[in-house]
């Protein structure tokens, strides 16, 4: 199923507002809550009332990944954002630490942060998707729907050529370019959609990044787990994923092998960053699958 755009308001930055304000703005709109994450803390921010809808942002992320998504969901939804461990405001691990260990820290953070069994949905993107089902293996929670968004960990390899290599001690204007070109190979598929906002969000994500588990060269994470997945199974794609563009139904078979009911949507003229680019498609597919309403 194709979708285009929806009639949606997301978040931009406000007249005169810069990039950092607009981050600085929704992130205070939330509640902050914290976890254990190793000898320090994870952190969650939650926006909003209503049926629980946790976000488990990509690799080299944090919360503002969703920031385009979190008010239009919190209209109708309890929405929960993890800065997984080593990402974003999150602690990492003392030691060099696994992507199972990882997803252990945020299966325990979730018992904390949603009371009782409250049936939730999970939300994840690239990484975050690529953990749900060992996430969800390891809870004994009413977990009703995983959603899956750019998911990769099916053990489909893949290279992206072209990246440019940053420091952190590089010349802000300088940084600020490398990050751009790698937004347009990696996240988006029209450069011209690259603003600042996602650029001082590329950026800052980058240098918060302090996650050393190392990046498994044919990651099959989700494939291992999705056996164990008994909630509905729902998937999301750009069109253009740079990731997926060539071989999505390679992926697909991989997951209707356990899932042959799965609900899956592509998003036209859009990229891996499919709920950035293009937020109000991304946003009316999502609020159907939740079911709309909310609360």
């Amino acid at each position: 199923m194709n979708a285009g755009s929806a009639d949606t308001s997301v978040a931009v930055p406000r007249a005169g507002e810069s990039a950092a304000a607009c981050v600085a703005r929704i992130d205070g709109m939330a509640r902050r809550q914290t976890t254990p994450c190793g000898s320090g803390e994870m952190v969650w921010r939650v926006w909003g009332e209503g049926p629980p809808v946790v976000l488990f942002h990509g690799g080299y992320g944090s919360w503002s990944h969703w920031i385009r998504n979190v008010e239009r969901l919190a209209e109708n939804f309890c929405v929960i954002a993890a800065d997984m461990p080593g990402h974003g405001d999150s602690d990492p691990f003392p030691l060099r630490a696994t992507r199972a260990a990882m997803a252990e820290t945020v299966a325990r953070g979730l018992d904390k942060i949603i009371p009782g069994n409250t049936p939730y949905t999970l939300v994840g993107f690239s990484m975050g998707a690529n953990l749900s089902a060992l996430i969800a293996s390891l809870q004994s929670r009413d977990l009703r729907t995983v959603i899956t968004v750019g998911a990769g960990g099916l053990g489909i390899p893949g290279q992206v050529p072209g990246l440019r290599m940053w420091r952190p001690d590089l010349p802000r204007d300088e940084l600020d370019a490398r990050h751009r070109h790698n937004l347009g190979i990696i996240m988006f598929c029209d450069t011209a959609r690259i603003d600042d906002l996602a650029v001082h969000i590329q950026r800052e994500n980058g240098l918060r990044m302090r996650f050393r588990g190392g990046r498994p060269q044919q990651n099959t994470l989700l494939r291992d787990h999705l056996p164990e997945l008994k909630a509905e199974l729902k998937c999301i794609w750009g069109a253009e994923d740079i990731y997926s563009r060539s071989n999505r139904d390679e992926r697909l078979n991989i997951i209707r092998a356990t899932h042959p009911d799965v609900d899956n949507r592509v998003i036209d003229d859009a990229g891996h960053w499919v709920m950035y680019e293009q937020a109000d498609a991304f946003n009316a597919i999502l609020l159907d699958m939740l079911g709309g309403a909310g609360r």
